[in-house]
């Protein structure tokens, strides 16, 4: 499981920059253009962050869990560098962790929910499923913007690359 864990963990970092690199060309008023997802592009991406930051905090059995786009007054390259930062260090948790540690189930609070248990794992797998799923609303909204040029975030796809 965790060779596994580690592929999707260089998955996530590849496929974020590659949005990354996309958001980059786009003004400000296109990044904060509501296009009709779950939020403008700025916020979406925001959000990719929040969550792999939240479940990273859940993941040390830090309680409660900040935000770091609840607050963030930063600049987009800041934002950048802490978002990559981010998504590496989910990759090391991974890294160093035995398979015992990534079996292991964790106690943490869901704002909405209440007190909930998940093996760390199953943890890992949502963060990755999570930020696939809004990078597909991105490149849905990109479109929209007019970006014509996107290249393909798909697993498979990384995997040809990488070999």
């Amino acid at each position: 499981m965790k060779d596994l864990l580690l592929r999707y963990a260089m998955y996530n970092i590849w496929a974020n920059q590659r949005i990354i690199v996309l958001l980059n060309g786009l003004t400000d008023e296109q990044l904060d253009r509501d296009l009709g997802g779950s939020f403008p592009l700025r916020k979406t991406i925001y959000h990719i962050w929040d969550a792999e930051s939240i479940w990273y905090q859940r993941l040390q059995l830090i309680s409660p869990v900040v935000r770091p786009a609840g607050d963030y007054n930063g600049s987009w390259p800041e934002f950048v560098q802490q978002f990559a930062r981010q998504s590496e260090m989910l990759k090391d948790l991974i890294a160093v962790a035995s398979d015992a540690k990534l079996a292991h189930t964790i106690e943490y609070h869901h704002s909405i929910k209440g007190i909930c248990k998940s093996r760390v794992e199953d943890v890992i797998l949502t963060v990755f499923n999570h930020s696939t799923y809004h990078r597909g609303q991105i490149v849905t909204m990109l479109r929209q913007s007019g970006v014509t040029k996107i290249p393909p975030t798909d697993y498979i796809e990384y995997t040809r690359i990488k070999k």
